[in-house]
């Protein structure tokens, strides 16, 4: 019991000190600009293990480089700030502006009049074509005219103008868009969609690690009526102020020969999936080429992302089961008539607060209570995404543990109870020494099969910023645009920790003689 309470010790001290490692939390500075991105949208930025001259570190998790990122180093160095960019989902950007946590998102977002009710935006920083992506060889790929895709299939990206610009196209079927351009590229290959409308650097990174691909320019006024322009945004409400109005001085500053320059760079910069084999290219090379060369080059960020992930798993498991603990226990205490009043009460109110917790923390999902939870609280707590995201896998679990605990204690049976009643033990007795210790080991394998969900369920803390295993992988998949290929490396790092997390868990039933292992003759 030592060992285990030292092992649990351990694991909360490792905790605190990733999550402090990670990321600090943002508290206003005036000495550092802090800007979000995705650092998964190449050219304009991406995630790599490899400092450049032009990367900024985002901690354990390597560097985030690209287009973005040199415009935003450059008009930090006017501001006379440090620079320090925040990795955050596409859905996590406006949030995280809103409640101070970054001071401008610079990520090739275009300004609109949906986004400029909650967003301030500058003047653009880059321009570019609207384009399609389609198959190389296909008929698609000799059209210049938009109206030439009416009844085809065609996708854009997900909360974009580029989704809301297909309506455009007379008689379109507008496909259901999707978060990343890796994931619309993988459905364009299996002729799920016929097209992928993209901005042209975007489409070049695109078509550069994809050959059966092709670019689709529209001839003059047959093309998207969109502005491709894109913006830096600045908290809503700050337009006129001091900070607004220096951000947009450094901009204008930088001339259009630099942005060429940027993106030039950029565009030679991109990451690609290793070296070429044998003589045979990059982007030329088969499936499991490609498989093993992602693997090759970016495990570094696989592995962080598995240490993220485990801790999440560990922590929300240990601290899920004391509290289902705590309220698995209260809920099973009945009000009997020898109650004292003020006892009967208590209980009720007990049973009807549990009752409250499972049914809200069960019946919703566990990525919507971290969005709402992180955001909400984060003026008050400060806290880092990691330490928010253990606290709320931790309360999720926690209404699963709460059910699992009850129903051990139920399944016991209430002769143990008697017993203890005639010998003198009080109901708290009788539950800690008699009955909570074989609830817990008859519901050992529930209690391990949690912890193999949250290895899982871990990845949808990836919509406030946690860097777990999935959301490296987006990165990875969002730099090289081969989903596929990068999620195939992921299925089996994901398949290893649970296989692992199962035998241990099966060894350690073994070892406390779990009645159902016993018979398994494990």
């Amino acid at each position: 019991m030592k060992k285990l309470r030292l092992g649990f010790l351990c694991l909360f001290a490792l905790a605190m000190l990733v999550g402090c490692q990670e990321q600090k939390a943002r508290v206003n500075d005036e000495n550092t600009f802090v800007v979000g991105m995705e650092c998964n949208y190449t050219p304009f930025n991406w995630q790599t293990m490899n400092a450049t001259d032009t990367s900024v570190s985002i901690g354990g998790a390597g560097y985030c480089d690209g287009y973005d990122v040199m415009i935003a180093q450059n008009i930090a160095d006017k501001l006379g700030q440090e620079i320090e960019i925040k990795k955050l989902s596409w859905e996590g950007l406006l949030p995280a502006l809103e409640s101070g946590e970054i001071d401008a998102i610079i990520a090739g977002m275009t300004a609109d009049e949906t986004r400029e009710k909650g967003i301030d935006f500058t003047t653009p920083y880059y321009e570019s074509e609207m384009v399609m992506i389609t198959r190389g060889d296909g008929e698609e790929a000799s059209y210049d005219d938009i109206q030439q895709f009416g009844g085809k299939n065609i996708i854009g990206q997900k909360s974009t103008n580029y989704d809301t610009v297909i309506d455009q196209i007379e008689n379109v079927q507008h496909a259901t868009p999707k978060a990343t351009y890796p994931e619309m590229v993988v459905a364009l290959q299996k002729h799920e969609v016929d097209g992928i409308t993209a901005e042209l650097p975007v489409a070049q990174g695109v078509v550069a690690s994809n050959p059966d691909l092709t670019i689709v320019h529209f001839a003059e006024d047959k093309g998207f009526d969109i502005d491709t322009s894109v913006s830096i945004g600045l908290k809503e409400g700050s337009r006129g102020a001091e900070f607004y109005e220096k951000v947009q001085k450094a901009l204008d500053e930088i001339s259009d020969e630099q942005r060429v320059g940027y993106m030039e760079s950029a565009r030679k910069n991109q990451p690609e999936t290793g070296e070429p084999t044998d003589g045979i290219a990059i982007k030329d090379q088969g499936f499991f080429a490609k498989v093993t060369n992602i693997a090759k080059e970016y495990w570094p960020l696989f592995a962080y992302g598995v240490q993220i992930t485990l801790i999440l798993a560990f922590v929300g498991t240990l601290f899920g089961l004391l509290i289902g603990l705590l309220l698995g226990t209260l809920r099973s205490f009945t009000v009997e008539e020898s109650d004292s009043l003020l006892v009967k009460i208590c209980k009720k109110i007990s049973h009807a607060f549990v009752g409250f917790y499972v049914w809200v923390l069960r019946g919703t999902p566990m990525m919507v209570q971290a969005f709402f939870l992180y955001y909400l609280l984060k003026p008050i707590l400060q806290w880092t995404p990691l330490t928010a995201g253990m606290i709320i896998i931790s309360v999720n679990t926690g209404a699963y543990m709460a059910e699992i605990i009850r129903s051990g204690i139920q399944s016991i049976d209430k002769g143990q109870t008697e017993g203890a009643r005639s010998i003198g033990m009080t109901n708290l007795q009788t539950m800690m020494f008699i009955i909570l210790p074989q609830a817990i080991k008859n519901q050992l394998p529930s209690i391990g099969n949690q912890l193999i969900v949250n290895i899982k369920d871990s990845s949808m803390l990836n919509v406030i910023g946690v860097v777990d295993l999935y959301f490296q992988s987006t990165s990875v998949a969002g730099s090289v645009y081969q989903f596929s290929e990068t999620f195939f490396v992921t299925s089996l790092v994901y398949l290893f920790l649970t296989t692992i997390a199962t035998v241990i868990l099966n060894l350690i039933e073994k070892r406390m003689g779990h009645p159902k292992t016993l018979e398994r003759g494990v």
